[in-house]
Order: structure tokens, then sequence, then C-alpha cells
């Protein structure tokens, strides 16, 4: 239980930061999670393209143009025809994208490293274990077809 409570307490702060950092940068939490997606792309010195970031939101193409539109339009996101395949777009920092957000985002990243640096090398491992097989387990409680009303 006390897992349980810490992991609920840790989201509710992390949903605050978000709200947070939906406020301060004027956008909603749709695109805030676009930009979060797109910016470890960057930092990959990768780029993004529109499908990518519909497929990581889990939102439709055109919900995902309608975000793209509205991060274009503020200044967090350039829209690019791809070099080799000038029929596809790809997605790269805009004007805005640099600074402003990426300093937004790095408060949280500093928290979290730093609480991660405090653990051992076992701790560490132990910690990535539970984390990973928590997704799993929630990705297959999803998976799992709602039983009928019969079967109840």
């Amino acid at each position: 239980m006390d897992v349980l409570n810490a992991l609920r307490a840790y989201r509710t702060v992390e949903n605050g930061i978000r709200r947070s950092l939906s406020q301060r940068l004027n956008i909603n939490e749709t695109d805030l999670s676009a930009l979060r997606f797109m910016l470890a792309v960057w930092q990959r010195d990768q780029s993004a393209s529109p499908k990518e970031l519909a497929l990581a939101l889990g939102i439709s193409s055109a919900s995902t143009t309608l975000v793209i539109d509205r991060l274009e339009r503020v200044g967090f996101v350039r829209r690019r025809r791809h070099p080799v395949d000038r029929r596809a777009v790809i997605l790269e920092p805009g004007e805005r994208a640099t600074e402003e957000f990426r300093s937004a985002f790095d408060v949280e990243r500093r928290g979290v490293l730093a609480a991660a640096d405090s653990l051992s090398s076992e701790e560490t491992e132990t910690v990535t274990r539970f984390l990973r097989s928590m997704e799993q387990a929630i990705v297959d409680a999803v998976a799992e077809p709602e039983p009928t009303r019969e079967a109840r």
C-alpha cells in the first residue's frame, strides 16, 4: 500500500507540474504532451513526423493537424518538407521552442535526475524493474477483454 500511495502522490505532483507548465506556456495539456514528445525526439537530433506524433499521443491525424497548427501558430513548432521524400512533412523546433519550453521542462527533469542520483546501482535496478513491470501490468490489464455480463 505504501508503494501505491507514493505513486499516487508522485502523480499528483506531476499533474500539478503539467498544469502549471500548460498555463505558463499558454497551451493546453495535449499540446504540452506533443511538445514533450517532440523535445525528446529533438534532443536525440532526430525529427518527428505528424504520424509519429499522432501515434505517440494516441490521437487521430485530424486532431494531430490541429495540435500542430496551434503549436506552429505560437512558434513552438515549424513544419518543413522532408529532405528526401518531398511529399512528407517533418516537425522542427520553432523560434520559441528552444529556451522557453526547454527551461520549463528542465525543472522536472533536474528533480527526477537528482532523486535518481541518490540511488545505489542496486536500488536503481530495483526501481527500474518495478516501473517496467508496473508498465507491463497496466498494458496487459488494458489489453484484456472486458468480461461480458454473463461471465460476471
